[in-house]
């Protein structure tokens, strides 16, 4: 089971449910038993309480600003022995302002002719919200595609793992823990990604495999995540194949022993497109680490910029960027030589005497946004406020890491930071979801399609998505079920930066997820 807590945002900025909304209740002894079944009765800016248990159902999310959650620990929906909806996904979001919260999403996947590449989520409308969910053991972790211009996508205290089973390489296109693909309505606006662990590809096959996060939105803030790949056979770390606004911040970002590329972070390798987007990457306060045998920690392909990158750990051997030499508040050494806590289980916080200690400047800003680090990742899917920006890398050194008591921040309904204003086609920034009920602000934008059958034939996507369920025709306010949420997601603001002011004296408060398992090696 997973709950988080996330951080407090400028007051104002929350999307309140619709007056008049109904809270459904699904479980055993409720009016409804399955997830679906309540979806489809439910109205625009409902609320779907899942209680805890395994679900087995799958279908469409069609009505705007459902917040479909779990409730009283985390419910398992679990498609391994099943179909799922359209073809796509355990569960397709078509309509705007849906919030996903606190679900187990597993064993999604379908035949190599309709593309090998099912979702746990496959997100279609705008202003969707992935928050405090655990998605694991599918073909397609999350796969999103737009179908409508300036769509948003926030995922944020979530756990990605394992996704990509199937041999999708060789018979398809790749398939990947995270994938924001190019949908009708062209690329999504923006992705806010945070606060979330993704690591550990699915190890089925280790000739070919996808990448841990894919997206070609026109902006990407990928703030304080843990993105390792660990013991899988992952591709890259991070892809952002067509350019955009890249801004990375305080992310730890590692390539494993067994993985099949050498690069962790690529940037505009498959063209940048003709949209109108800015293509400029920023790095801030990231700590890179490659356990492979070679590598190139960043490269930037021909028609990209480097605009800035400061204060970054570049731990292993290998290249450090593709644009040349860096400025001297990168360090880059041998892992051992950092004095990492615990490189061998993923723990890079800094022990007296490294060298990332004390060498950091200020990195500036990516015009409204700025790049100095305000929180650090907190394992698991987590975070901690950061204290101070001193040193070099995603951990301040002397970062209180032990179990957090009365200095954490508590109220639920608490939210995570925003995005910039940068994002082409998108004046506003990406605020975090709350948890709740409520649910907290989400994107701005419209339109995504209408239901339809779940019997849509298959039909492509574009590249890297192979062949999925076709869009569907005619339109349908309900649900498309194939044999099952609530507070509509509000737009977020970048104003919501705001609200760390109120955080930043405040020494080790946290947002963190108690319960679920850790994996062995997990610090």
């Amino acid at each position: 089971m997973r709950t988080h807590t996330a951080l407090l945002v400028a007051a104002g900025f929350f999307g309140a449910r619709s007056a008049g909304a109904t809270t459904w209740q699904v479980g055993v002894g409720q009016t409804y038993t399955t997830p679906c079944a309540a979806i489809q009765a439910a109205s625009a800016g409902d609320e779907i309480d899942i209680a805890a248990g395994t679900y087995t159902d799958t279908c469409e999310i069609n009505p705007n600003g459902i917040h479909l959650k779990g409730v009283g620990g985390q419910p398992v929906i679990d498609l391994t022995n099943g179909s799922i909806a359209d073809a796509k996904g355990i569960y397709v979001i078509n309509g705007n302002d849906i919030t996903i919260e606190n679900l187990e999403l597993t064993g999604a996947a379908i035949s190599v002719a309709n593309g090998s590449n099912g979702a746990g989520l496959r997100i279609q409308g705008s202003g969707a919200v992935v928050t405090n969910c655990y998605i694991h053991d599918n073909q397609e972790g999350i796969l999103a595609t737009a179908q409508s211009s300036g769509a948003t996508l926030t995922i944020e205290f979530t756990e990605l793992s394992h996704n990509g089973l199937g041999d999708a390489c060789t018979t398809n296109d790749c398939v990947h823990n995270v994938y924001l693909g190019t949908g009708a309505g062209g690329d999504f606006a923006k992705l806010l990604f945070q606060f979330n662990w993704d690591h550990d590809l699915a190890d089925e096959t280790s000739m070919a495999n996808g990448h841990l996060l894919k997206s070609r939105a026109q902006e990407n803030d990928i703030l304080y995540n843990r993105i390792t790949g660990e013991d899988g056979y992952d591709s890259y770390e991070v892809d952002l194949p067509n350019g955009g606004l890249g801004i990375l911040v305080g992310n730890v970002i590692e390539k494993g022993t067994d993985a099949n590329n050498e690069y962790l972070l690529q940037y505009g390798e498959e063209g940048y497109t003709a949209d109108g987007r800015t293509n400029q990457l920023y790095l801030s306060s990231n700590t890179f680490v490659n356990d492979y045998t070679e590598g190139t920690f960043v490269n930037v392909a021909s028609g990209g910029t480097l605009s800035v990158a400061h204060d970054n750990v570049f731990a292993g051997p290998g290249t450090v960027s593709s644009t040349g030499t860096l400025s001297v508040d990168n360090v880059v050494g041998t892992e051992a030589s950092f004095l990492f806590a615990n490189a061998s289980g993923y723990d890079y916080h800094l022990m007296s005497g490294s060298p990332a200690i004390g060498k950091a400047v200020p990195a500036g800003s990516a015009g409204s946004f700025s790049l100095a680090p305000a929180f650090e990742y907190f394992q698991p899917t987590a975070s901690v406020v950061r204290t101070a920006d001193s040193d070099v890398g995603a951990f301040e050194y002397g970062t209180n890491t032990t179990n957090p008591s009365s200095d954490a921040g508590d109220s639920p309904g608490d939210a995570a930071i925003g995005g910039s204003t940068e994002a082409g086609g998108d004046a506003a920034g990406l605020g975090g979801a709350g948890a709740s009920d409520d649910g907290g602000p989400g994107g701005v934008g419209s339109g995504g399609d209408d239901g339809g059958s779940p019997t849509a034939t298959a039909g492509p996507v574009g590249a890297d998505g192979g062949a999925n369920g076709a869009q569907p025709s005619g339109a349908s306010s309900g649900c498309g079920c194939v044999s099952a949420g609530a507070g509509a997601a509000g737009p977020g603001s970048w104003l919501a930066i705001m609200g760390l002011l109120a955080l930043w004296g405040r020494r080790g408060l946290r947002v963190r997820h108690p319960g679920r398992r850790l994996p062995a090696r997990t610090p």
